[in-house]
């Protein structure tokens, strides 16, 4: 009988202990993120299946427990199932709801899509896409696109309304800046005017801003007088009017009367008198049908992908060029056809003569040509670049790019291999003496040529046109002076005894309080002492030279240097502007086009601000 209580005691004992030891490992399943299902069910063939431990019924799992919860709610409802059943539950319920809209998570989700659509130039149409909301419910389940209605008239306005003060704010600290303008007609036939801001901030940096792109005041004519109407409501409600030292357009005659009418400085763009002047060059009887030659070989090769692909193959060269079109409106397209057919002749050749239909390849002597013509424009290329940056002052630049590329031209004389060559260098010189050599008489460009330290006197071609800078400056300076508020000396300190004077030499004192002193002489002499200076290097930036001088000059920089030297900041937002609108959304309203290019364009400068 003792054998037999000690048996089944030790039998109990270790029952218990198999018992403790499963609930242990129960329970460390569950530490682990195990679903505690599996205390009510068991595993079959490696967890494919699974048995309910209560009433045998078998079910396969596939890799999820749904089926299992299902089974223990309708067959055991009084079974416990812990905690993890209902935070499972909890968490789909919270992936199904949306964020409210106060949360500050759904704010920056909306600002983040509308810098998304505005500064990415997409349509709000794409709110709308099922492909771009399967792929923002990725991301986020919890939070829901707006509608394009929601999007285009609510929140872009609202960030549009945000930002409007902060230029404005930006533009009421400066004392000076330069507007562009120009017009351009849409994909939907509508015509629009774009106003770009040019200005020099606190920290001596060039910054520019979109004002505005809207259709004229009178829809119906474009005149000067409603050009100037146009252009003065745009200053006027940016509060800038008064501030405008000068007005930079194309050649346009509507657009030079228009600065007439507002009584402001007009400074033709420089880019597009350098267009001009080769447009003028290529369309000369010895150089049309040459170039017309080219434009038919370069449009054989892209209206033929069998023949694109054989002029590629026969391109000896580690790198496979392209042909690139003459566009008209495109600056220096000719020259960047010339020097690509120049670079791939030898393959054009091959591949003409194997092909049927096909231009006749190019001469030996219509070679030679075309690499006189890449010398002599070359200069022309370099300038464009040059005079069109937004990021670094230009206006300077004009008068010693005009004598760098008539310099050019007269020293590529030599080097020239044909007739032809040598009489479009002629031809160039003349035209760029008549278009281009009257900046070195224009205010603003011969005065900022004058403040820049890295040409001052030498980096105009006339020095009678030097001199005449230096007097129109002297002038700028006593104008200054007198507009000024006078300065008083500053009181002698404190805790430094006031100088005595020899009574001997007291008329030292008077004769030097006598000597003449006028706004005109103190202008010279703040002149002369920056002209004595030395150069400075010729990769200095001007502004950052001019910010750590103390010379009463220095205030005149602010006026000059935010001139651009060419209207390309507008002509940029044509770019933009065709991104926009698209063939996608070609019904996009005024207003709606106005605040995608000033979101898409001000957004740096606002943030830096």
């Amino acid at each position: 009988m003792d054998k037999f209580l000690l048996k089944n005691s030790q039998d109990g004992q270790d029952s218990s202990i198999e018992a403790i030891e499963e609930d242990n490992q129960l329970a460390k399943r569950q530490r682990v993120g195990r679903s505690s299902v599996w205390g009510h069910f068991e595993k079959i063939n490696n967890g494919m299946s699974a048995k309910c431990r209560s009433c045998g019924k078998m079910y396969k799992t596939s890799g999820n427990t749904s089926n299992l919860f299902d089974h223990l709610k309708r067959a055991h409802p009084g079974q416990r199932v812990n905690d993890l059943s209902i935070t499972s539950g909890k968490i789909d319920t919270y992936l199904n709801t949306t964020y409210e809209s106060t949360s500050k998570r759904k704010q920056e989700l909306d600002l983040g899509l509308i810098k998304f659509v505005a500064q990415g130039k997409q349509p709000f149409s794409i709110v709308e896409d099922p492909e771009f909301r399967d792929f923002i419910k990725l991301f986020d389940p919890r939070y829901k696109l707006p509608s394009r209605t929601t999007l285009s008239n609510v929140m872009m306005t609202n960030l549009f309304d945000e930002q409007k003060p902060k230029l404005k704010n930006l533009l009421s600290k400066i004392n000076h800046c330069a507007i562009t303008t120009d017009m351009w007609t849409s994909l939907a036939n509508e015509f629009y005017m774009t106003v770009t801001c040019s200005f020099i901030t606190d920290s001596y940096c060039l910054r520019s801003a979109v004002l505005s792109t809207n259709k004229l005041i009178d829809e119906t004519n474009h005149t000067a007088k409603n050009i100037a109407d146009t252009l003065q409501a745009v200053c006027n409600e940016w509060g800038i009017f008064d501030k405008i030292t000068a007005i930079v357009t194309d050649n346009a005659s509507s657009m030079i009367k228009a600065c007439e009418l507002l009584k402001k400085r007009n400074l033709p763009c420089y880019a597009h008198s350098l267009n001009l002047v080769v447009q003028d060059c290529l369309k000369l009887d010895c150089t049309k049908e040459l170039l017309k030659n080219c434009k038919s070989i370069v449009a054989f090769f892209k209206s033929s992908t069998i023949a694109y692909k054989k002029f590629k193959d026969s391109q000896l060269t580690e790198t496979k060029y392209s042909l690139i079109q003459e566009v008209a409106t495109r600056w220096n397209s000719a020259f960047l056809m010339i020097e690509r057919v120049l670079k791939t002749h030898e393959a054009i050749n091959i591949t003409l003569l194997s092909l049927s239909k096909a231009p006749q390849p190019l001469t030996a002597d219509e070679i030679n040509i075309l690499k006189d013509l890449s010398q002599i424009l070359s200069p022309f290329d370099i300038a464009s670049k040059e005079v069109s940056s937004n990021s670094k002052v230009t206006v300077s630049l004009v008068i010693p790019v005009t004598c760098g590329i008539l310099n050019n031209l007269e020293n590529s004389t030599k080097n020239l291999l044909t007739e032809v060559g040598l009489k479009v260098n002629e031809f160039l010189i003349d035209c760029v003496i008549k278009r281009l050599y009257k900046y070195e008489d224009r205010t603003v460009t011969s005065i900022s040529t004058l403040l820049d330290p890295r040409f001052k006197k030498q980096g105009f071609r006339s020095q009678y046109n030097a001199k005449n800078a230096e007097k129109l400056l002297i002038e700028e300076l006593i104008h200054l002076s007198k507009s000024s508020a006078p300065t008083s000396e500053p009181p002698t300190p404190i805790d430094q005894p006031k100088p005595t004077r020899h009574p001997l030499y007291e008329f030292v004192k008077i004769n030097i309080e006598n000597l003449p002193r006028t706004k005109r002489s103190d202008a010279i002499i703040d002149l002369q002492q920056y002209i004595g200076k030395h150069h400075s290097l010729g990769d200095v930036d001007p502004l950052k030279y001019w910010q750590h001088n103390k010379n009463s000059i220095k205030d005149l920089t602010t006026k000059y240097f935010c001139i651009p030297a060419s209207s390309t900041e507008s002509e940029r937002l044509f770019s933009k502007a065709g991104q926009i609108i698209t063939e996608r959304r070609a019904a996009l309203k005024a207003k709606h086009v106005d605040m995608l290019l000033f979101l898409s364009h001000n957004s740096r400068i606002l943030a830096e601000d």
